[in-house]
């Protein structure tokens, strides 16, 4: 990790605290509309210790809308009555697949002998954040990979991926945008990292994670074999799927909070993602 980018998160450790906590607090679960906005597009800042503190949230509002098939439902809520009903109590009861809007594959997702979500550390889920962009090969293809030359390249500019970071693809997907999802031939189409790439991290960088916009981190003509997915968790690291709002962070510099409660025995989980810069 270079001199710059130590200095850039030890000035922020107080912050990534709190945002750490904020983040695992909430699932950002909402009945909007169809249409809806992604949660907080825009950067946002706050003062601190005469610093200013952006930040970017990367999270899909939780709707609905990831019910893709109405047949087989991601996610439902239902009302619960309370003791505390007469008063005005609400709550409900939250019915998930755990692969479900913005969330976190462990590597248990691929084997019950490898770490579920409860069992992933947090000082694996707050980590230095490099967003390596193939946005112009996605436009040309809906199966567009980030492969092993795009690090090269990332590197080129900025200098080695950081220590233990995330690596993620920003490919200018929306999962919600239901026509990306299907190719000119019918067939399921989706960016992501080649099988490639994923073994040139694991295997020639120190990185704890990938992130893709796109609901899968295999491209298209990978699934449903998932080799990426294969190989990526169950060398015991972790992937995100369903990011979002990766062009209003920096390419490098920024430090990301995968706010994942630690649940047992989960192999994933909704998150709030957040990137600090």
């Amino acid at each position: 990790m270079g001199e710059t980018e130590t200095l850039d998160l030890g000035r922020r450790g107080f912050l990534a605290s709190a945002a750490i906590a904020a983040a695992a607090s909430g699932l950002a679960l909402s009945s909007a509309p169809a249409g809806a906005e992604p949660i907080n597009r825009s950067v946002s800042s706050v003062r601190f210790g005469g610093n200013s503190l952006r930040f970017a949230d990367l999270t899909h509002r939780l709707t609905r809308q990831f019910n893709f098939d109405p047949t087989h439902p991601r996610i439902d809520m239902q009302s619960v009555d309370g003791s505390g009903v007469a008063v005005g109590m609400k709550m409900h009861r939250l019915l998930l697949i755990e692969h479900t809007g913005t969330h976190l594959d462990a590597p248990s997702h691929f084997g019950s002998e490898f770490k579920s979500v409860g069992d992933l550390p947090l000082s694996d889920l707050v980590v230095p954040l490099a967003v390596i962009s193939i946005a112009d090969r996605a436009a040309q293809s809906r199966n567009a990979q980030l492969e092993p030359d795009d690090v090269l390249r990332w590197e080129g500019r900025h200098g080695r991926l950081p220590a233990g970071c995330c690596v993620a693809m920003d490919s200018g997907s929306d999962p919600l945008a239901r026509p990306e999802l299907r190719a000119s031939d019918g067939k399921f189409a989706s960016t992501g990292f080649s099988p490639e790439a994923a073994k040139m991290l694991a295997q020639s960088r120190d990185v704890k994670g990938i992130a893709v916009d796109a609901m899968t981190i295999d491209s298209g003509p990978h699934v449903p074999s998932y080799p990426v997915h294969q190989f990526w968790l169950r060398s015991g690291r972790w992937g995100v799927e369903g990011i979002t709002n990766l062009s209003a962070v920096p390419a490098s510099g920024a430090l990301l909070i995968v706010g994942a409660a630690p649940i047992a025995d989960a192999t994933g989980i909704p998150i709030r993602a957040l990137a600090l810069f």
